[in-house]
């Protein structure tokens, strides 16, 4: 396991910038040509129709200033040694063949945390910029550990790519059980990455949600309205897939026992969990 601070050579970029220079050769020079072949895999996985006109132009509206906090922030933190923790309790939870390299960067439309195939392996990728604490940054590094175990038990090359429907409530309830086991003494809503509200609303309605998919559980097209992270689609709630992907394995594990998180890592099909066979005929 290795850990990858590019937001080191951004900060680099900023510094350089104060001086006048025109941003875009400047960010190339310093945070883009180093790390090429990890922006090249993220872009291609998540952004592959940004244009370089549309980046450059991000790149020129940029403020050292904008910063500030962040690198208030960082410069309070030991990343690093926050990480190299947080993944070996995931290591001693749910081992797996290899531990992943972590990739802590800045972008402009990254998020919180990630997966990225780079040079044909899974890595996990940390976007800070929209962190205004680390309060729940070793969740999603076990959420993203989760995923990555995931991603070597089928061998997926998916990252950015849309997911049928059953695939991603599969692939999250996972990854949301799994941050729970590692982290039990922490609010679900915490491990859900949504607020109490939400939860609750979720809690109200999960006849509703479960509903929702008993016709149509392989289909994509429920997958942004139950998975978005925008305002209410169809009168569903941002994030409510993250709930109902964690029912549905929860339930599977009462059944089966928390150990057998790691055997339903390779589980394709959501009919391997859901009905429970305690409610099947």
């Amino acid at each position: 396991m290795a850990i990858f601070p590019l937001y080191k050579d951004f900060f680099r970029f900023l510094r350089a910038i104060r001086a006048g220079r025109d941003p875009w050769p400047v960010y190339q020079d310093f945070y883009i040509r180093p790390h090429r072949d990890f922006f090249r895999a993220y872009w291609a996985a998540f952004f592959p129709h940004l244009d370089v006109v549309t980046l450059q132009d991000r790149v020129r509206r940029v403020r050292p200033g904008h910063y500030t906090a962040l690198s208030d922030l960082i410069a309070g933190s030991d990343l690093s040694r926050k990480i190299a923790n947080t993944l070996e309790l995931c290591q001693k939870r749910l081992p797996v063949v290899s531990r992943p390299d972590v990739y802590l960067v800045v972008g402009f439309f990254s998020a919180d945390g990630f997966i990225v195939t780079l040079r044909g392996v899974p890595v996990i990728g940390i976007g800070l910029e929209r962190y205004r604490d680390f309060h729940l940054l070793n969740i999603i590094l076990a959420h993203e550990f989760c995923h990555f175990a995931r991603h070597l038990a089928l061998g997926l090359d998916r990252s950015g790519r849309s997911e049928r429907l059953d695939r991603k409530l599969i692939s999250e309830g996972l990854s949301v059980c799994f941050s729970r086991q590692v982290f039990p003494g922490r609010p679900l809503c915490d491990h859900l990455l949504m607020s109490r509200q939400r939860l609750n609303w979720c809690r109200r309605n999960e006849k509703m949600l479960l509903a929702l998919i008993q016709d149509q559980p392989h289909s994509d097209q429920l997958t942004p309205v139950l998975f978005g992270t925008g305002g209410f689609s169809d009168g569903i709630p941002p994030r409510a897939g993250m709930y109902l992907g964690y029912r549905l394995v929860e339930d599977a594990l009462i059944e089966r026992g928390p150990e057998a998180l790691a055997d339903l890592l390779s589980i394709r099909d959501v009919s391997a969990i859901w009905p429970p066979a305690s409610t099947s005929c």
